[in-house]
Formats: C-alpha cells, sequence, structure tokens
C-alpha cells in the first residue's frame, strides 16, 4: 500500500479574515497559522464543523470547509487548491483603528519640574505625551 505525500505546509503567523460565504455575513479577523495548498490550521473561533467559509487574505478569497475544531483552533480543506506563495505575499486585513504611538516618555524631568516647583521630590511620576493628544 503507497501512502500519498502530505502537502508542504508552511507554518506562519498571518491575518486574515473569515466569513460564511454569504455577501452580508460578518467576517472576524483571524490568524492563518499553517497553510498548505490544500487547506490551513487557523487560530480564531470556529463556526462548527462542516461550515462552508471562506478566508480572505487581501484579494485572495480562499473557500473551504471546516474539518475539524480543537480549542481555539480549526482546520479548513479548500475547495481548490491554492497558491501559497501568493498568499504569503499579499499584504493583511487592515485594521479599523489606527494604533495610538507616544510621542515621548519624559522621565526624571517631571521630577526636575516638581522639585523646582515644590521644593519637594516626588516618589515616582513619569510624563507620556501622546501624538495628536
Amino acid at each position: 500500500m503507497e501512502l500519498t505525500p502530505r502537502a508542504k505546509r508552511a507554518n506562519v503567523f498571518i491575518d486574515a479574515h473569515v466569513n460564511l460565504g454569504e455577501p452580508l455575513s460578518a467576517s472576524q479577523l483571524v490568524r492563518i497559522r499553517d497553510i498548505s495548498e490544500g487547506g490551513a490550521r487557523i487560530q480564531g473561533k470556529s463556526p462548527g464543523v462542516g461550515a462552508r467559509i471562506v478566508v480572505t487574505r487581501g484579494e485572495t478569497a480562499m473557500p473551504g470547509r471546516v474539518v475539524w475544531t480543537a480549542d481555539r483552533h480549526f482546520g479548513v480543506a479548500f475547495d481548490e487548491p491554492v497558491d501559497v506563495d501568493a498568499v504569503l505575499k499579499t499584504a493583511g486585513p487592515k485594521l479599523a483603528a489606527q494604533p495610538l504611538y507616544a510621542k515621548s516618555l519624559t522621565v526624571g524631568l517631571t521630577h526636575a519640574r516638581r522639585r523646582a516647583m515644590t521644593g519637594k521630590t516626588p516618589a515616582t511620576s513619569f510624563g507620556l505625551r501622546v501624538a495628536g493628544a
């Protein structure tokens, strides 16, 4: 008996979206943890074994079905072979909210200003200014 070799898998940590394959269905942000031309292991809330889904990364849509679920991971078998290299090169989903970046963190300067103004040294403090604030 000859075994068919398993497709080469790429261990990754990339963001994607999953929806139930209907135009108005809600989409959830997930992480693809490994992928091959035939399927993927996805980290996120499983829609349940047997569910028809579409995994989307950038412009690449990968329809398939959930074949297993365990803990916070589930497996997807794609309907058609996927070009893994193209998926890895595609830009991931854009986040809705922009993160805040610290413009500057001042440590020690606050102590000096408070000491100059009050004559006392504060126990601990630091200042944080946020860009745009």
